[in-house]
């Protein structure tokens, strides 16, 4: 005697909490949209992608296929942040109260500044690289068009993130604000994690621990000079 599993398969999915259904759906939308497009991606692929039915997709994904996309690009924004923020540490000027920093603080001359540095660069390929479809969704998918604007938000983040990890960790004039100094650096590290992870993403190596050997490489004597 067989047993038809769809009431099983249906009893599953009413299991799932709002959160983890949420989490399904914005799983399946990464995966189309990084391999169709936004224009060429549709409520049905998703659907199709997640295994639920596609009134489920409009409930748990925003309600529009734009606001989709949308969620789909913050929650990638967050997955690389929060590595990168623990991997590389915690103790930045952008954490404290702005009445609690120290502008003119002598930078760190320790070593594990570096080692923090070289830690963050790790975690931040070994997380594109685990996650292709997010990469492709945040950085080639949604440049242009009405979804640009949350593209640029989810880089001004991560380079807001980093200027915070950078802030204490350079020499700063007196009365200066670390995190202003620190924005154009973090601009261009970014900007240079980038490039290396296209070309990762191209063919290139997938080694976390090259990336971040490559970027280190290219990237610390400069810094270096400027912690003073």
């Amino acid at each position: 005697m067989t047993t038809d599993p769809a009431p099983a398969a249906a009893q599953r999915r009413r299991r799932l909490s709002p959160e983890q259904r949420e989490r399904q759906v914005l799983d399946a939308a990464v995966r189309v949209f990084s391999r169709s497009g936004f224009h060429d991606a549709s409520m049905d692929d998703v659907a199709e992608q997640a295994g639920v039915s596609k009134p489920m997709v409009y409930t748990h994904g925003g309600g529009s296929k734009e606001e989709l996309l949308r969620r789909c690009i913050r929650r990638e924004a967050d997955r690389l942040l929060v590595p990168v923020s623990q991997a590389a540490g915690s103790r930045t000027a952008a954490s404290l109260p702005t009445g609690a920093r120290t502008p003119a603080a002598p930078a760190d001359t320790g070593p594990d500044a570096e080692h923090r540095l070289r830690h963050g660069l790790r975690a931040f390929f070994a997380t594109l690289t685990s996650h292709r479809d997010g990469w492709s969704v945040l950085y080639r998918q949604a440049r242009a068009g009405s979804i640009a604007d949350e593209v640029h938000d989810a880089r001004s983040r991560i380079v807001e993130r980093v200027a915070g990890l950078l802030a204490d960790e350079l020499a700063v004039p007196a009365g200066a604000d670390p995190v202003v100094i620190a924005t154009p650096v973090a601009a261009a590290l970014v900007g240079a994690a980038e490039g290396l992870a296209d070309w990762s993403a191209a063919g290139g190596s997938d080694d976390p621990d090259v990336l971040a050997g490559l970027l280190m490489t290219l990237v610390w004597p400069g810094l270096d000079r400027l912690r003073g």
